[in-house]
Order: structure tokens, then sequence, then C-alpha cells
């Protein structure tokens, strides 16, 4: 690969400056092979990385992988249409990997296998005695989101809407076994349940994917798991310690 621009390299084209501009142009305007870019907070185009092929003015037939951002301007180019090919997907990957393990990833579309894409909206719902009924809908950028203060999963950023689903949903199915728990134990002692009970979990995944707009929906069955007779007996006997403390404290604070 030769450098046409680059913001930061030198030009290792054996061309002068207004050569290396002129096939700058042509670059630009050449068939677009190939591309990956990220969206501002309005959804435009504010980066991205393009595999173009054009033509010479004297008839050669080159391959341009072209990096544009609001910092960056470079474009590279090849007689080799794979040695292109490999260029544009280490550009894409390297930028993808300059993201911390706790940031939004780089790219919102990509057409790089196992590029993490970075918006998608979520609509998590549960089933309760035949209906389902809508918790949350809320936008995230690219990780799976923890959903639960208590959880000590941290799973992975997924490479497509669909895995985002799939990972999306068994979490919450999880979470919701543990909240049937919690109700089950709960009623069994005269106590309201601090959530609500479900039979069947649901999430729904909005955003942007490789052919555009993708959505994608996977449900779990959550099953029953209630409490054993000592399990409940032990929880009595917790929340009873827990009251007689209480006793104890407001006889000796006295209040």
């Amino acid at each position: 690969m030769r450098t046409l621009q680059s913001t930061y390299e030198p030009i290792t084209a054996d061309l002068d400056e207004e050569e290396c501009d002129a096939l700058v142009a042509l670059a630009h305007a050449g068939t677009e092979m190939r591309s990956t870019h990220s969206t501002d907070a309005h959804g435009q185009t504010d980066a991205g990385v393009w595999l173009r092929a054009y033509t010479t003015p004297d008839g050669q037939q080159r391959w341009a992988v072209i990096h544009e951002s609001p910092q960056i301007a470079d474009v590279f180019d090849t007689e080799d249409r794979a040695e292109a090919e490999a260029a544009y997907a280490s550009e894409v990957r390297d930028l993808a990997d300059c993201t911390d393990e706790y940031a939004a990833p780089w790219w919102a579309c990509s057409d790089v296998p196992g590029v993490p894409h970075a918006v998608y909206t979520l609509r998590i719902e549960r089933q309760q005695d035949g209906q389902w009924t809508g918790r949350k809908t809320q936008e995230y950028l690219g990780r799976v989101p923890d959903l639960s203060p208590h959880s000590a999963s941290d799973l992975c950023t997924p490479t497509t809407l669909q895995s985002a689903a799939s990972e999306i949903v068994a979490e919450v199915a999880r979470l919701q076994a543990a909240a049937n728990y919690d109700a089950a134990l709960a009623e069994a002692v005269g106590l309201p349940a601090r959530e609500e009970s479900a039979q069947a979990v649901r999430v729904t995944v909005t955003g942007t994917g490789a052919d555009g707009e993708e959505t994608h929906t996977e449900e779990q069955p959550v099953p029953a798991d209630p409490p054993t007779v000592q399990e409940i007996a032990d929880y009595r006997r917790i929340l009873l310690a827990a009251e007689a403390e209480e006793a104890t404290d407001r006889a000796a604070y006295g209040h």
C-alpha cells in the first residue's frame, strides 16, 4: 500500500503533491466496494473506512482504502485488490480495538466479520398470567447492559444484534428466576414481593446491522423454582431475628 494522503503518516507515493491530490479525488469518487462507519448523536456518519475501486488518468485499475473522521483524512492505495481488502479489514479492526472494555464500540455498522456494532435499542417484556408487559425501552451503546446492580456477570460485547438479543434474554431470564424465587419466599412468610414474578421473558433488539436496520426478538421461559420448606423456615428465622434486634436497639436508644 502506498500513502497518498495522511494526517499523521508521511506520503510514500513517488508523486508530486498535485498528482497525489488528483488521485485522492479520484479515489473518493471511485466505486464503493466495502464500507464501515460510525454515527453522531443525530445519526449522521461522522467517521468511516471505505474500500473503493478507481482508475488512474493513465488507465490503471487501483484500490483505495480511505479513512475519514473529524480528526483523520487518510488515503492509501494499491494495484492489488487482495492487499487492499486485507488493509481495509485491518484498519477497521484496529480502530474497533481502540476503545476500552467499558466504552462504546467504535462502529455503528461494518461488513467486517466479528466487529461489534455500536447502537441498539432494547425492549424487555415479561409474561405474567399469559400477558406480555413491557418493562423498559432503552438505548445502549454496544455493550450488553448489566441489568442488575448486583449482577456479577460481565457479558461480552455482542458482535451482531442477534447475539445481543440472545445474550440479553439469557441474562434477563436469570434475573427473573431470582426475582421469582424472592417473590415466592416473601409470599410464603406473608410479605409483599419486591418484584413481580413472570413465567417467561422476551427481549427485542433494534439497531444497525450490516444490511441496514435490523430487529431481533428472543423469548425464554423462566422455570419455576420455588423455595423449599427448609428455606422458608430459615428465612422466617432470619426475619424474626432481625425484628428482635431492631426491638433491642429501640429499647437501648429509647425510640
